[in-house]
């Protein structure tokens, strides 16, 4: 058969034949075949894009963005809808490329072809990743095929990008290296970072280490909430969920999302196995969790089908509509929504509660009473370990002594003529001694002496203790203990419990160690001041395009008003704008849907 074949290969009508394969081949998927790019475009690539000074971008650049967006974000909305915000979006982000590139060419900055040639075979190319081979060194063979297939690029346009790319963040370094800093400001921030306390101290707990309390009365409870009117407020404020509430549902869902692909008979098989999913969680003894876990698709499938408690402040009001009319332990009915067919269970079901404060202030006044008259009982204990402190003991020694144990009962004397006596012929003696009411009394623990470990003033939170908590009167007092005056003078409230705090060590920063490390210093000095004055252009300029508004919010500086005021021209009818969002009524609050995965 195949010398048939190429006999009859030799004919002119096989060679016309041929021609056109070739041709259609080297059409549709040759370099300059802008029908078949990855991603879907159907768009001349080689068209502009958008115009900046004079400067065309062509649509190309703008693929090479979103192909790389697609490679890296997980969540790439492949959707006709998603991929038009992502390309009017990856346009508007090299529109703001070009204004800085501009910007940095007219003071000089350049970039050599050498220069670029190095920059993009390093793994300082934020793609090398795509160009290396699995010894991580670059290999000219996959750039070439990257290029093409992931990325969509020809060498030209990508050097082009490339280059833009480094003149800019040339630009942002020169700018960063303006900021000045002097040797007394980095002397003060390797003091903060180097200077370290070791604290000791003793947590008193109210309920472990205090003993019993006279519990306080209904009537103790009115008579706090009549004199402390300010703090019953504040505690309902901080508590309200407890006193007004809607109803909450501790939900776990199913989900299977709606295909992108295979039309209506797709989501018609889609539909039939969450159907059939909600068939087996709704029979004897079903798993809901392991169903969840093994079938679901989408974010919470992780947990379990878990999604938390849902209420009317964390949820789209028809989900919410959903939940609220399932009992616990009830499974709703297969739902649709954009995202796929979801059906949930009801694990657990808070009530609506709706009680106003003055239906609750005594109540809230006996709950503040107990803790006062339980941290009143813990201070005592702690001023008594202070007082002990004071008077010249160690911390360890100051600690209460444990209680003894209770001593043995002496056993009763025998009566020879009791028959219940052991030994007697009658052995069925009756323990009739009254029961101890100490027996029912709470075992009182003594605290431990425990230690913070070296921390410095440059911690994250300022008014931070490890180990003890947020405490600004303790962080205040912190810096003034030294060796000869190492007590804090009085017993502390955190976090319920109250504290007796000594410091155990301090070290204090050295000049030698300073005139090592002073670079470094002035150097992060630098590039912190660089961040507060303008931002992270960097990320918002070449980093993930969904995230670039959010980012532009914390931008400042000259390059701001740059980026404001520069001229350009989008390509409106390739990138078109997004729809206006529908205004929302005067004084309804928007709703926040939860996360559609």
């Amino acid at each position: 058969m195949l010398t048939e074949l190429r006999e009859k290969s030799q004919s002119f009508g096989i060679y016309i034949l041929f021609g056109i394969l070739i041709f259609v081949f080297i059409f549709f998927f040759g370099p300059q075949s802008e029908g078949c790019q990855p991603g879907g475009t159907t768009m001349n690539l080689n068209d502009w894009a958008a115009e900046v000074g004079g400067e065309e971008i062509v649509q190309r650049e703008v693929e090479i963005s979103v192909m790389r967006q697609r490679l890296y974000d997980p969540d790439f909305d492949d959707s006709a809808e998603g991929l038009a915000l992502m390309r009017r979006a990856a346009a508007l982000q090299i529109v703001e490329q070009a204004v800085v590139e501009q910007s940095a060419r007219q003071m000089g900055i350049a970039v050599s072809d050498e220069a670029l040639s190095q920059y993009i075979i390093s793994d300082d190319n934020p793609d090398f990743p795509l160009f290396s081979d699995q010894a991580g060194n670059f290999d000219p063979q996959r750039y070439r095929a990257q290029l093409t297939q992931s990325l969509g690029a020809t060498a030209d346009i990508y050097r082009r990008a490339k280059r833009r790319e480094m003149i800019v963040q040339r630009y942002l370094q020169f700018l960063g290296s303006q900021v000045q800093v002097s040797e007394a400001e980095a002397r003060a921030a390797f003091d903060r970072s180097r200077r370290t306390w070791n604290l000791e101290y003793v947590a008193v707990d109210p309920a472990e280490h205090a003993g019993p309390i006279a519990e306080p009365t209904a009537a103790d409870g009115a008579k706090y909430a009549a004199d402390n009117a300010d703090a019953v407020k504040a505690y309902y404020e901080e508590n309200k969920g407890n006193y007004d509430r809607d109803q909450e549902i501790k939900v776990r869902r199913v989900l299977i999302r709606k295909p992108k692909e295979g039309g209506p008979e797709a989501e018609t098989a889609a539909k039939a196995k969450a159907d059939a999913l909600r068939e087996a969680a709704l029979a004897e003894g079903a798993d809901f969790e392991k169903i969840a876990s093994e079938s679901s698709e989408g974010y919470y499938k992780s947990f379990g089908g878990d999604m938390g408690w849902q209420s009317k402040s964390n949820t789209a009001e028809q989900d919410y509509a959903v939940y609220a009319a399932l009992e616990k332990g009830a499974i709703s009915e297969v739902q649709t929504s954009p995202i796929g067919f979801w059906f949930v269970k009801a694990e657990d079901v808070k009530p609506a509660v709706k009680k106003s404060l003055d239906e609750v202030k005594d109540e809230i006044g006996l709950i503040l009473a107990r803790q006062n008259a339980r941290i009143a009982a813990a201070r005592t204990v702690a001023d008594g370990i202070l007082a002990k402190v004071k008077g010249g003991a160690a911390l360890a020694d100051a600690l209460p002594k444990p209680p003894p144990p209770p001593a043995p009962e002496p056993p009763a004397p025998l009566d020879p003529d009791d028959p219940g006596d052991p030994g007697m012929e009658n052995d069925s003696a009756v323990d009739e001694t009254p029961d101890d009411p100490t027996d029912d009394a709470p075992e009182v623990a003594v605290p431990e002496v425990q230690t913070t470990g070296p921390f410095s003033a440059d911690r994250p939170q300022w008014a931070m203790i490890p180990g003890i908590g947020k405490s600004e009167e303790l962080a205040g007092l912190v810096e003034g203990l030294t060796a000869e005056k190492p007590l804090v003078e009085k017993a502390l409230e955190v976090g319920g419990k109250v504290y007796v705090v000594s410091l155990k060590e301090r070290v204090e920063p050295d000049d030698e160690t300073f005139a090592n490390e002073k670079e470094t210093f002035i150097r992060r000095l630098r590039d912190q001041r660089a961040a507060r004055l303008m931002g992270n252009w960097q990320a918002v300029l070449f980093g993930p395009v969904r995230q670039r508004e959010m980012l532009r919010r914390f931008t400042g500086g000259a390059l701001q008003t740059l980026v404001a005021k520069a001229e350009f021209k989008l390509n409106g009818d390739l990138y078109p704008a997004p729809p206006a969002p529908e205004p929302v009524a005067p004084g309804a609050a928007p709703v926040i849907p939860a996360p559609a995965n």
